[in-house]
């Protein structure tokens, strides 16, 4: 089957952002959290925090006190590795077993912190399960022994816990003001969660189809780098199994080179629609639909990149640029930040696509947008040029 490259937009976006704009409430951030198969986590918060911005992005009203709810309460989501570190949904839990097993053999910077710190993990699992739950405040400074390069910066039994999270023996027990408090995997996990262990091909089918439901219509590539899967082989393989079963389908999309893949039911007209919904977003540069790079340039023709990590000098569009959709193109990105302080979203600069004109509904619509945006922030908004 051929798709129209509207039509694969469409289908896109409906699966990535315009269906949870149905949902509401603290079941409708777990069913979003569902829907996308995960949301990534970040700490940087120059506006809003990117898990945050992700979710507001899709549910108009959303409390952020629901996401640590959800976590430490009722044990709906946990903290693992997605695309990376990410709330996920806490019924896919078994999932995450391989990695966890495989670590710190993942990659060489793993196996590095891992052989520096290992000699701390019996006194940090000790007093986790003597005391109970614990975040890197409850062990007291070490002159001197401050880690200061790769895994992050702090105590060496900050990056303990966090190896020992990675390592599958303990879990996120809650947030206490955005730091992380952990507990035993086995005093934090509810008992009606599967634990049983995956096989290679239950492991490769559920992200197959969990990405394949999260971003409608995909490339193999997609597929794999969306909760960042290795093996491109076997990955390759099970997507062939799954295609002769008749679990996925192969589509083209107009104009594009690269073989696309998604679910037979998405195929049908109302999946697909027959029109463009015509509002404004600010995504975050983390948001599911802007992670991935390529797609995002293959699929939109946007070129986007994050340039908080590049030299000031280097920079073209700004520290913190959000990408602005709207319709079904990327039509700009605006760097902004939030002065607290003042309670002013800043504008520091905004940039327009080539060949983009602005029309009296698009600005009405972004500014409505970013007054919105900026409260969710705690701030005032401006008027924008």
């Amino acid at each position: 089957m051929e798709l129209s490259k509207e039509e694969a937009l469409r289908l896109a976006l409906d699966r990535q952002l315009h269906r949870q704009e149905k949902l509401s409430g603290k079941t409708g951030v777990l069913e979003l959290i569902r829907q996308l198969g995960y949301v990534q986590i970040d700490t940087i918060s120059v506006v809003e925090r990117a898990h945050h911005h992700t979710i507001w992005s899709r549910i108009e009203k959303y409390d952020k006190n629901w996401l640590d709810e959800l976590l430490e309460r009722d044990r709906a989501i946990f903290e693992f590795w997605g695309h990376a570190a990410s709330y996920l949904p806490m019924e896919d839990f078994r999932y995450s077993l391989p990695r966890m097993r495989r670590f710190p053999d993942t990659t060489s910077w793993e196996r590095e912190f891992f052989e520096r710190y290992k000699h701390l993990f019996d006194n940090v699992r000790a007093r986790v399960t003597a005391e109970g739950p614990l975040g890197a405040k409850d062990f007291p400074d070490t002159p001197g022994q401050k880690a200061s390069s790769g895994w992050g910066t702090g105590k060496p039994e900050k990056i303990a816990l966090e190896l020992l999270l990675w390592k599958g023996e303990l879990m996120v027990h809650r947030r206490d003001r955005f730091q992380r408090v952990y507990d035993l995997t086995e005093r934090v996990i509810p008992a009606w969660v599967d634990t049983s262990y995956p096989s290679e091909s239950e492991l490769l089918a559920h992200y197959i189809l969990r990405a394949l439901a999260a971003l409608g219509i995909a490339t193999l590539s997609d597929l794999q780098t969306y909760f960042m899967q290795p093996s491109k082989n076997h990955f390759s393989f099970r997507l062939q199994e799954l295609l002769e079963d008749g679990k996925i389908a192969k589509v083209n999309v107009a104009g594009q080179q690269e073989e696309y893949y998604c679910l037979p039911e998405y195929l049908s007209a109302p999946a697909i629609g027959n029109k463009t919904r015509k509002r404004a977003y600010l995504l975050s540069p983390f948001d599911n639909l802007t992670i991935l790079r390529p797609r995002l340039s293959r699929l939109f023709g946007f070129e986007y990149s994050l340039e908080c990590y590049v030299p000031p000098q280097k920079r073209k569009y700004g520290y913190w640029c959000l990408p602005i959709l709207y319709g079904d193109k990327f039509v700009g990105r605006l760097d902004c930040k939030a002065n607290r302080a003042a309670r002013q979203m800043e504008v520091k600069s905004l940039h327009w696509e080539n060949g983009f004109r602005q029309t009296p509904q698009f600005k009405k619509s972004l500014q409505r947008t970013f007054d919105s945006f900026a409260a969710f922030c705690g701030c005032s908004g401006t008027t924008l040029p």
